[in-house]
């Protein structure tokens, strides 16, 4: 149970209040916040609680079954999103690692803080991913998805050590490759299959 309550407060710090979150964790010695801790505190947790919100609202509501509990529909549907969001992330982190290399001059980030920020900022995506699986009539909440902008965006300065002047840039190209990661995975997941 405290691990549920940590995930949703730490979500909705993350979401509420991103620049004191990313302070936070740029500064605090606590050993339950570095990557490490927070990977398995929070991200595989999280990925584990979507995943299991998917398979449920996806067997539910599975077109064409006789049935009321569609399980081989649900696990269809959940499997290449649950690989997605955890192979996506990784995706990420390369490219982020090449672009800050190429465009903002940091060869040699550090790699604790760059994975730590991917997997904090893919998790707005895993919450945007589990509401459609769960009310997929209301579409307008995929728009939420844009809020990643604002989130990588405060992230800059503080936590990836950006200068101020790109922060703007590297809000925009972070979040798009962030956006797109697991997007591509999916795809690649698609392609092999057929």
């Amino acid at each position: 149970m405290n691990s549920i309550l940590f995930i949703v407060q730490f979500f909705i710090r993350l979401v509420s209040e991103p620049r004191t979150t990313w302070l936070e964790l740029a500064e605090t010695q606590d050993e339950h916040y570095k990557p490490d801790q927070m990977m398995q505190r929070y991200y595989y947790p999280l990925l584990g609680l979507m995943s299991l919100v998917i398979f449920l609202a996806t067997a539910l509501r599975s077109p064409g079954s006789e049935l009321k509990f569609d399980y081989q529909y649900g696990m269809m549907q959940m499997v290449p999103i649950l690989v997605a969001y955890f192979v996506g992330p990784y995706l990420a982190i390369l490219l982020l690692k090449l672009s800050l290399a190429h465009f903002f001059a940091l060869p040699h980030p550090d790699k604790g803080r760059l994975s730590l920020f991917v997997f904090c900022s893919t998790s707005v995506l895993m919450a945007v991913e589990a509401a459609m699986a769960m009310i997929p009539t209301i579409w307008f909440t995929q728009f939420f998805a844009v809020y990643l902008f604002v989130i990588t965006w405060k992230a800059a300065p503080q936590f990836i050590r950006i200068d101020e002047s790109d922060c703007w840039k590297f809000g925009f190209l972070s979040s798009v490759i962030i956006y797109f990661s697991p997007s591509v995975i999916r795809h690649l997941l698609v392609v092999m299959q057929g």
